[in-house]
């Protein structure tokens, strides 16, 4: 879970009630309802102690009353607003990898939990991919971290533009990216992780008067009958990596392909 400034029920209950980006919109009611009020406290006092002039007591005491309580109201919402900011910059810190912008592990798998389970209920098709640069150590070695770090990031910009609107692309960990890909068949999946391969293979850096580039190797594993949790599913993509990595790296590997829950048979798969 995330803390939050709004955690506190109070808060969420003010939250709800102040409008994103119009503090007059608080400020004028609550001076309003502030200066009426006092005017009514003001002549009744008035009234009491027999004053001449009530109505100039009450207008007065309710201006500037209306005033005061406008200035709070003001505040108030400029509070909220602070808040609400402080809460989004908490929530990208919290979901977001700080060096490619993608989301963290973390993330990921809160939300690869729930595609598992909406994909076990419904028999829906699914897959992961777990995308490493191969000896991305030789890169941080001769031309720097800079410069690995730049090329991760073209990585990630590569592969994202690849990448339906519903797939879910993280940092996995060090240079290893993980993929997400939701309403995807076997064969769907080895199309993508075999043009993410593609074109990453292709891209070149220019750092420095050097082109520095390099190749990443690709495990793929789809959801199926032998998968009873998440964790299941994990353990067969990151040993399809690791079959590609032992078969010469810059190629793709998947998992052994399950049949579905109900006994339907796919064909098994090896690239």
């Amino acid at each position: 879970m995330i803390d939050s400034p709004f955690d506190s029920a109070w808060l969420r209950w003010l939250d709800r009630r102040v409008p994103g980006s119009r503090p007059w919109s608080v400020a004028l009611p609550v001076g309003v309802g502030c200066g009426l009020a006092a005017a009514g406290i003001a002549a009744t006092a008035a009234m009491l102690l027999g004053a001449a002039d009530r109505a100039t007591v009450a207008i007065v005491a309710g201006l500037a009353t209306a005033a005061v309580g406008g200035l709070l109201g003001l505040l108030v919402a400029q509070l909220v607003q602070s808040l609400r900011q402080l809460h989004q910059r908490v929530t990208v810190m919290a979901t977001r990898d700080d060096l490619t912008g993608v989301l963290n592990r973390r993330h990921f798998m809160l939300l690869a939990e729930r595609e598992w389970a909406r994909c076990r209920r419904y028999e829906a098709d699914g897959a992961v991919l777990l995308v490493d640069a191969d000896h991305f150590r030789r890169i941080n070695d001769h031309h720097g971290h800079a410069a690995g770090d730049a090329l991760l990031r073209d990585i990630v910009r590569v592969t994202g533009g690849l990448l339906r609107q519903a797939d879910v692309l993280a940092r996995s960990d060090g240079e290893a990216l993980i993929v997400l890909l939701p309403q995807t068949d076997p064969l769907g999946a080895l199309d993508v992780a075999e043009r993410i391969r593609e074109h990453v293979a292709s891209l070149r850096l220019d750092w420095q008067g050097t082109s520095v580039f390099t190749t990443v190797s690709i495990g793929v594993a789809s959801m199926g009958a032998s998968h009873t949790s998440l964790d299941a599913l994990m353990a067969d993509v990151e040993g399809a990596l690791a079959a590609a990595k032992a078969a010469g790296r810059n190629c793709v590997r998947a998992a052994p392909i399950q049949p579905r829950r109900n006994g339907e048979a796919r064909p098994v798969i090896s690239k």
